[in-house]
Parts: C-alpha cells; structure tokens; sequence
C-alpha cells in the first residue's frame, strides 16, 4: 500500500490490502444522514410570494434548533477514524484544520456519505478543557419568554455525557456525581447542592462525540482510475453548528444506546 490516492499523483494501490487495513482498524460510529429543514427555504418563486416571507430561514425552528438540517435514518457504519495531524495533504488543500478528523469508510458496503450528514462516535472521549455553562441560564432574561424546554434544575450540554472528570463553579465550590446527574441525552440535571442560578460552573466530561461529515470535492482515484473509496472530514458538532437554536427538542433527550436500536 503506498501514497495518497490523489487523482493525477498515478501512485497504485492495492485495493486488497487497504480494504484488510481498513476493516483491521475499524470503528463503529452511528450515520444519520442530513435533510434540509423546511424552515431554510431556497425556492427562487417563494421570494415573489407576500413580500419574500415566503422565502425565509428561521433561526429558531423547533424542528432543526436552527441549524437548518433534519437528522434521519440511523445506521451503524464502520470505518478507519484518524487525526487530521496525519493528513498534511488535506490540511495543505485547505480542507481541514487541527482538532478535526478523517473517516475512512469500509469498501464495498454501500455506504456514501453526503456533507452535513453526521456521525457520532460509539465510544466516550474527552471534551477537551470542558465546558463553561451558566447555570439556569436557559430560564433567565429573555430566555424565559423563548419556551426553550429546558426544565429549571437542568442545563444543556454540547454532548451526550457518560461520565464527570472534573466540575467545579467560579467560587471555587467543588461538586461531585450526586450533586446532579447525567443525561439522558445532551443534558445534567441537578439534584443536590449545585451553583446559584447565574453562577458560571465548568463540567469537565467524557462524552459520545457528534462529528459532521465534509466530503471534500477531489475523487480518490488511482491511475487506472480505480475509485479508492471516500476520505471524509469530519469536525466537532459544536464547532460546525455555533449558532444552535437556545430551544432543546426531542432528540437532545434521547440516548445513543435508543438512536442505536431504531
């Protein structure tokens, strides 16, 4: 097995050998594949309909949470996760940046992932330093008058939790598994002693990590043209979608184990 797969580098690949390297290798990540919301309309006609009302994006959909995308049809997929440190060649092309990652599906599977489609990983890693929250946030100012769903003792997280490394509020108080609990879903639901609503704590936690996929647009042929499978980017939920709606729907509430079993 040698080179990078590039279309017009003529660099061989023995297709065998990667495809045993792949599935040596594998992961099993959750694939839902991305559908445009109805609530980001590009239909040219609906601008000439009542002013361009018609025509409109709605940052607050209680479908999306304003991101624009629907999420459907989960499905296990496997395939080979590596750094984006390890791929110079699309960090050069200015397809990726450090803390993304590459996803390297399984050949001959029938698997073809479109950008904006997501996956989430099956095994629970670090968020990094953690996660600033204000507490009751969710219910303050104008906030309050949003319905966000989010209940009084609950705060949203970027991921589904599965365990606390560290949390601790800007007081300097410490708080511990049994102050709160965790999930289901994206969320921590305090119980016991907790910060002051309006106190900002930060959770240091492992979690199931959202990747959204990317496809970049070069093929991966060889030099006979032998179609080498694809080479995905994918980058961290919360860093792909920093504008999510403040509303929590349904499915931040449901475990990966359940979206698992559908």
């Amino acid at each position: 097995m040698a080179g990078t797969g590039a279309a017009g580098l003529g660099i061989d690949f023995e297709l065998v050998q990667q495809a045993e390297f792949i599935d040596q290798r594998a992961s099993t990540m959750l694939w839902e594949i991305a559908v445009a919301c109805t609530c980001a309309v590009n239909d040219t006609y609906a601008g000439l309909i009542d002013d361009g009302k018609a025509r409109r994006t709605d940052p607050s959909c209680p479908r999306c949470n304003g991101i624009g995308f629907l999420y459907r049809a989960p499905r296990t997929v496997r395939g080979m996760v590596t750094s984006m440190k390890s791929q110079r060649n699309m960090l050069a092309g200015g397809y990726g940046t450090p803390g993304d990652m590459v996803f390297s599906p399984q050949f001959n599977t029938g698997v073809s992932l479109s950008s904006y489609d997501k996956l989430t990983a099956t095994w629970a890693q670090s968020v990094d330093e953690g996660q600033v929250i204000v507490r009751g946030a969710a219910n303050m100012g104008e906030n309050a008058a949003l319905q966000t769903d989010v209940n009084r003792d609950e705060d949203r997280l970027w991921y589904e939790p599965t365990e606390t490394v560290w949390c601790e509020d800007e007081h300097g108080e410490e708080y511990k598994q049994g102050d709160f609990v965790l999930g289901p879903g994206r969320l921590i639901r305090w119980v016991g002693k907790q910060p002051l609503v309006g106190t900002r704590y930060t959770l240091k936690y492992r979690a199931y990590l959202e990747w959204i996929v990317f496809v970049p647009p070069q093929e991966r042929l060889d030099r006979d043209n032998i179609n080498l499978g694809q080479l995905i980017l994918l980058r961290r939920r919360n860093v792909a979608f920093v504008h999510e709606s403040p509303r929590i729907s349904a499915q931040d509430r449901v475990t990966l184990q359940s979206r698992m079993a559908c």
